[in-house]
């Protein structure tokens, strides 16, 4: 694995960034410890074939017993690899398990569809095939042996054998290995496990409890964990089920997540301490909080992997394969059911299980194949999963109590590896025929390059040295490497430029594509850098209300920012970045271009300088600024300026029942679909209201999600009050809320039903639900509710300005506004919509740009400073 795939959110997406990090950590040892497991087997073959044969069996039919205080357990040395030294493999398959059902390929379920589907298929297909061949009897309940794939040989072989570059194909199998060693467990679990003992089985529960309980008392270290591990086997080998599942039970209930940006720093503070006063507390505290700062899971499984791989599986091939492969052994295995089945299962079964799994996920649309990943590649991926070996003979000991069946099988699952691992070369050999020159290979240039009117550049831009950023603004180490930015541009000066580029793994990161498109409406009013760095810093606080303070905070105009962010303005250019990324061979957050060639390696500050530096080398190099002001806070929400409101004692008006519904502006007032309102409905309350009553009520304490099935309801401004005056009317399909649902604060206004209605009413925690199954649903609501904040603060401006986004003017006319701190919103005529009805309905024309609205509704045509400060002056 290079050094930073472990510092790098991964992700999957339309073809993109697939999660391949697990497989990078495998990629330093899987082609090591599968020859070094083909090494232990055919050691094994040897030594049984040898003149010392004899000495196999004796070996390791040899007893080893643990005593203590009266109580024995005696196995011979055979068993306490098979049922204990194979405890660790089972718990790192359990960890592997664990880490991609939590943060990893699983958490996705449409991109784990194909690959999960084409597991089962795999395993139901080959155990079909397997009973075909051998019939009844004791060798038809064998049919365990046939379903699993040995992930370690997998991977090595497809190392050795498989296409230069075969990434799609390696996330694919790794999730079909992952959803296959599920299956193989649940199997052993259910189907070889003899003589249940309720008593034994009670307290390996009860240790099991006590371990999670560990985790409440926040005890993290393993000495406590590791007495109660010992405790877990021993219980559950006196139950009768088989030992080895107390590692993935252990590891399922081991805690894993991403890295979590407080225990980050923490460990970055405690380093620095020690760093400054080298002293044994310091650096006690520090390696603690490093260690903390990691998942148990991940330390756990970065320990035992390389144990699992290099000693305890090569361990368990020397004490299982040596097979006597004598004459009579051999001919008997020949026409054997049981070594013909295991046979054909294996290289036949698996092969058009998964071939038929896959094709079937496809044609019922649960999921597609990675762009790139041939058939004729997967055929050979799928071929490779008929190497079965380590769980093969490993369910070979548990299913047969006849020796000689159980040779029978183990010859089976040995020529089934040979023959598997030859057929998935064949096909390999003929996709590669078959694939264009250079096809499949990953880039490593910037496609396309830095383009100063496009990209974001910061330093000067027409410096030598470029280093571009694919990132993610809620990936932590996207926002750890702002610091490594900053040291370069410090130690470069103006002979670095700076560009950063999106990639928001949505799958991982949820609020990273809104973020994204933040920062590009910044953009638009000049402000992508500032907005870049409060993103960065406030990593915690990216969802939509969190936005509208970065902007405020920014100094942007925060009305069009929201409507901006609401009608989804800058979604394609977020796109654009992302299709750069697939075209530049990014597999994940951060990934570094240096002067348009990717970076590779660990990209800390002296490893980045060193490639700048080399990349110097090749041009020729001659012999540092503010970014400007942070500009007003976010405006209250308050009443329309420019009208004359009503005095306290005055009635207020009534709400006419037959108002017309408002418009839709933008999609800020969508209608649902039949489906999106029958998927609401699942979790709803559905309300038949009569007029004059309310849904919410300004200062209620919070309000749910209400959707209007029929009838009329209209959200009201100081509702009973003078000077009440509707905001906006919804009929059917049409939903209420703004932001302030999600965010607890009392309800500023009032839902009126002005006609009889029924309406369906979601509470918080309910809708929640309802967005993870539609995220189409989730975005839908979330676009509106930006665009209808959008308006509120419209309705709370001192000023609007209305012209060209280009335009010298325009500017200007805003910058006035930031430096008296008027809350000001700019109308982009650029931006879309209908703008000759915007001016129609000012009464201006295109030579009176830009106009500013102030207060009452008078109009400044192209105003100079002087007459904007004279009006703000007169109240007019």
């Amino acid at each position: 694995m290079s050094t930073n795939a472990a510092q790098q959110s991964t992700s999957g997406g339309a073809g993109l960034l697939a999660r391949v990090a697990p497989l990078r950590q495998r990629l330093r040892t899987e082609a090591g410890s599968a020859g070094l497991l083909l090494a232990a087997t055919v050691a094994a073959l040897l030594w049984a074939n040898s003149p010392w044969g004899g000495s196999y069996e004796t070996f390791w039919h040899t007893e080893f017993a643990v005593r203590f205080a009266g109580a024995e357990l005696a196995l011979d040395l055979q068993h306490w690899v098979n049922d204990g030294l194979m405890v660790f493999f089972f718990f790192v398959v359990g960890l592997e398990i664990k880490r991609e059902l939590v943060m990893g390929e699983l958490t996705d379920r449409r991109r784990a569809a194909v690959p999960a589907v084409a597991a089962v298929t795999g395993l139901a297909v080959p155990a079909l095939v397997y009973v075909a061949f051998a019939g009844g009897g004791e060798a038809a309940a064998a049919w365990g042996v046939v379903i699993s794939t040995d992930t370690a040989f997998l991977l090595g072989v497809l190392a050795l054998v498989g296409p230069a570059c075969p990434a799609q194909l390696r996330l694919f199998l790794l999730t079909l290995a992952i959803a296959d060693d599920v299956g193989a467990l649940t199997v052993i679990a259910l189907f070889y496990t003899e003589d249940l003992a309720v008593g034994p089985l009670v307290l390996a529960l009860l240790g099991l409890a006590l371990m999670v309980g560990l985790r409440y008392l926040d005890v993290w270290r393993g000495p406590a964990y590791l007495v109660l591990g010992v405790a877990v086997w021993v219980a559950m080998y006196l139950s009768g089920v088989h030992p080895t599942l107390a590692g993935v039970v252990i590891a399922l209930f081991t805690p894993a997540y991403p890295a979590r940006r407080a225990e980050v720093e923490d460990a970055a503070r405690r380093t620095r301490a020690y760093q400054q006063s080298p002293n044994p507390g310091f650096a006690r505290a520090a390696r603690l909080s490093i260690d903390r700062s990691v998942s148990a899971s991940e330390r756990l499984q970065q320990l035992w992997q390389p144990w699992t791989s290099f000693v305890i599986v090569p361990v368990f091939a020397l004490a299982n394969a040596g097979v006597p492969l004598t004459g009579e052994t051999l001919r008997t295995a020949a026409t054997s059911p049981v070594t013909v089945g295991v046979v054909a299962g294996l290289v036949l079964g698996k092969l058009v299980g998964i071939l038929l799994g896959t094709g079937l996920a496809v044609r019922l649309r649960l999921g597609e194949l990675a762009p790139g990943l041939t058939w004729l590649q997967l055929a050979g991926g799928a071929a490779l999963s008929g190497i079965g070996f380590t769980i093969s003979l490993f369910i070979v000991d548990l299913a047969f109590d006849d020796e000689a069946l159980a040779d029978q099988a183990r010859v089976g699952v040995l020529v089934a590896s040979v023959l598997a691992a030859l057929l998935g070369w064949g096909l390999f050999r003929l996709a590669d025929r078959r694939r264009p020159p250079g096809a499949g290979l990953r880039p490593a240039l910037l496609e396309p390059p830095v383009d100063v009117a496009r990209d974001h550049v910061r330093g000067p831009v027409d410096a030598p040295l470029t280093l571009v950023e694919y990132g993610d603004f809620e990936c932590p180490f996207c926002g750890n490497a702002t610091g490594t930015v900053e040291e370069l541009r410090e130690r470069f000066g103006d002979r670095l430029r700076y560009v950063f580029r999106h990639v928001p793994l949505v799958d991982v990161h949820p609020h990273a594509r809104l973020a994204g498109e933040a920062a590009e409406a910044a953009g638009a009013q000049g402000r992508f850098w500032q907005m870049h760095d409060l993103l960065f810093a406030g990593q915690d606080r990216l969802t939509a209300g969190d936005l509208l303070e970065h902007a405020a905070a920014a100094g942007l105009d925060v009305p069009r920012f929201a409507r901006d962010l609401g009608s989804s303005r800058f979604a394609r250019r977020v796109e654009e970045d992302v299709e750069s990324a697939e075209a530049s061979g990014v597999t994940g957050t951060p990934t570094f271009f240096v002067n348009g060639r990717r970076h590779t390696g660990p990209f800390d500050t002296d490893s980045l300088a060193a490639a700048l530096t080399a990349a110097a080398a090749e041009v020729q190099l001659p012999p540092s600024g503010d970014d400007g002001p942070s500009g007003l806070v976010l405006p209250a929400l308050g009443p329309r300026r420019g009208e004359r409101r009503q005095d306290a004692g005055d009635p207020p008006d009534a709400v006419p029942v037959d108002l017309p519904e408002t418009p839709d502006r933008d999609g800020a007032f969508p209608r649902l679909t039949d489906e999106q309102v029958a998927l609401v409905e699942r979790t709803a309350t559905r309300l038949h209201c009569a007029p004059g009553e309310t849904l919410f009520r300004e200062g209620d304490v919070g309000y749910a999600f209400h959707v209007v099935v029929a009838g009329r309801v209209a959200v009201v401004e100081d509702h009973g009050r003078a000077g009440q005056r509707v905001i906006s009317v919804h009929g059917p399909h049409r939903f209420l809320g703004e932001l302030d649902l999600f965010g607890g604060q009392p309800v500023s206004l009032t839902a009126l039903v002005l006609q009889p209605a029924e309406v369906l009413r979601v509470e918080r925690e309910q809708l929640r639900q309802v967005f993870t199954t539609d995220p189409a649903l989730k975005e839908l609501v979330l676009r509106a509710f930006l665009l209808r904040r959008s308006m509120l603060l419209e309705l709370a401006a001192d000023l609007r300005i209305v012209g060209r986004g280009g335009s010298p003017d325009s500017r200007r006319l805003q910058e006035l506004a930031r430096r008296h701190r008027l809350a000001a919103g700019f109308v982009d005529l650029d931006a879309g919509g209908d703008g000759a009805a915007v001016l129609a309905e000012l009464g201006v024309t295109e030579d009176d740009l830009p106009v500013v609205v102030w207060r009452q509704g008078a109009v400044l045509r192209n105003p100079s400073d002087d007459e904007v400060l004279a009006a703000i002056g007169s109240g007019t």
